[in-house]
């Protein structure tokens, strides 16, 4: 743009004789102040915040989106919300759900449960308002508040570790739990890595300490997934922001054997985290596993594998999710139905939705790679890929031993993280 562009784009025109660059600038009007304080508070909440909110970052999510939604609706005659390819795909998925919900409703408040995938539907203006934002430097700005995220994660884990006295950070607190912690500390650790590819010179060196936090915060909580989740996370990173892959792959195995060999020896993990060694040593074994822990977990798949064949279609619904299971327990494992979900994403999704279930639960997974697949290929393309990749694979890992997209905070997370990476990593506005 010309430098008379820029004038007539403020809408001003410049006093003879003074130069463009010394041009005030024209202040941002109402409604562009609102836009951008929406989008900020977004972004903070969301991977500034998150560790520290714990559940409630679910509401304070859902709040900014349903004021996003409100803010484009009273502007509509100007800027059209417009349904893309994930924000069709998010609907339908959401469509699916309730079509289950409403086939196995018992009751009206049954309904409720779908409640726990409203940010689903609020997809589209949560991409209108990051897209209306995107910038060659926006890469670089989502590491800056992982990386902020993540050691505001370790802080928490600290403060419940040291202050608190907890054994495991979060377990007991009112806000959020072990395993909860540890997810969202290892999935923002990772997301810093994208400052290590987006930024020059040494100082891209310092998002290296996403994961380094991210590591200690799961130490520090005792969750073995994330643990387990932490080397693939690795490895995702390595193929895909590092050049030499090669090079990437075989410092990523030295690393990690090195850290294992100190942590199993030294018992850096704590005992729950250097359990897990005597675990899949007994599960390659054949054996039944001593960790108690794990047997409820196996106890809790084979009862839900059974219920999924009672209803395979429709499945049971979200509200009759754990009571699906009762006929399938032997009288000493009843109290295992007391627990809140089956602590595995995929059977959550197919006891309580049936096939319908399922299929929203790969659709999902696989939404934010298909999404960037389509995406221009733009400057930012490698660190958006990386981050879908990342999103993708970090929620079925750390699904496959708990819940990720079935827990309304990590669906919300996820259906958030989805938007900002789509539309504000990506070079061209809308």
């Amino acid at each position: 743009m010309t430098a008379d562009g820029k004038r007539e784009a403020i809408g001003e025109a410049a006093p003879e004789g003074l130069p463009v660059a010394e041009l005030p600038l024209a202040p941002l009007s109402p409604a562009a102040a609102s836009e951008a304080l929406l989008r900020r508070a977004m972004l903070v909440v969301a991977i500034g915040l998150s560790c520290i909110l714990g559940y409630f970052t679910t509401f304070a999510l859902l709040a900014i989106a349903l004021a996003v939604f409100a803010f484009f609706a009273v502007r509509r005659a100007t800027v059209k919300i417009g349904f893309d390819l994930p924000a069709k795909l998010f609907l339908g998925a959401f469509t699916l759900l309730f079509i289950s919900a409403v086939v196995t409703m018992r009751q009206p408040s049954d309904l409720l449960q779908t409640l726990n995938f409203s940010a689903m539907l609020l997809y589209a203006p949560l991409a209108l308002l990051f897209r209306r934002a995107a910038g060659p430097a926006n890469s670089r700005k989502l590491a800056d508040f992982a990386l902020f995220g993540t050691a505001a994660g370790l802080l928490m884990a600290l403060y419940f570790n040291y202050i608190e006295g907890m054994q495991r950070a979060g377990l007991g607190s009112p806000i959020t739990d072990p395993i909860r912690l540890s997810n969202t500390a290892l999935l923002l650790g990772f997301f810093a890595m994208i400052g290590a590819a987006a930024a020059t010179g040494r100082q891209r060196f310092i998002y290296l300490l996403g994961p380094l936090m991210a590591l200690a915060v799961i130490f520090a909580s005792g969750s073995r997934a994330a643990l387990v989740a932490f080397p693939v996370l690795l490895f995702v990173a390595a193929l895909l922001l590092v050049r030499h892959k090669l090079l990437a792959v075989v410092v990523s195995v030295a690393v990690l054997a090195a850290f294992g060999l100190v942590a199993y020896f030294a018992d850096l993990a704590g005992a729950r985290s250097s359990s897990m060694f005597d675990i899949l040593s007994r599960l390659a074994g054949g054996d039944n596993p001593a960790d108690l822990g794990t047997t409820i977990r196996f106890i809790l798949y084979r009862a839900g594998a059974q219920a999924f064949t009672d209803a395979p279609l429709f499945g049971h619904g979200w509200g009759q999710l754990m009571t699906a299971i009762v006929p399938y327990l032997a009288v000493y494992e009843l109290v295992h139905a007391q627990l809140p979900h089956l602590h595995n994403d995929a059977l959550n999704f197919a006891v309580a939705s049936g096939l319908f279930g399922l299929v929203v639960y790969l659709l999902l997974l696989a939404l934010p790679v298909i999404s960037c697949i389509f995406s221009p290929r733009d400057s930012q393309y490698r660190t958006r890929l990386y981050g879908c990749s990342l999103l993708s694979i970090s929620y079925l890992v750390l699904g496959l031993p708990d819940t990720m997209l079935s827990f309304p905070l990590h669906n919300t997370l996820y259906v958030v993280l989805t938007a900002v990476l789509l539309n504000y990593c990506r070079d061209e506005r809308a």
